[in-house]
């Protein structure tokens, strides 16, 4: 999945994917030195509707994208394709 590694004010990363969609990122890459970067993210969504069932979860519910509410995207790997964000993507 390519787009833009972007941060809620929660403090949750997400990936702002290059349709307009934000999908919550999870794993244990450190987001943080890829921020506002254009990134290619490798690996599979989760089903977190178990997870946000509990109300003690730090999961990213609400920054889950509008195609998947239910879903984060537990990445493996990251690839930089850009050192910045193309113009009009962030939100």
């Amino acid at each position: 999945m390519k787009g833009c590694l972007q941060k809620d004010n929660d403090g949750s990363y997400y990936l702002l994917s290059q349709r307009g969609t934000r999908v919550a990122l999870e794993g244990a890459e450190d987001f943080s030195t890829h921020l506002g970067q254009q990134v290619k993210a490798s690996g599979a969504f989760v089903d977190t509707k178990e997870e946000a069932a509990d109300p003690g979860s730090s999961t990213n519910q609400n920054a889950a994208g509008k195609l998947h509410p239910e879903h984060n995207f537990r990445v493996i790997k990251i690839d930089v394709l850009a050192q910045t964000c193309p113009a009009g993507k962030k939100k």
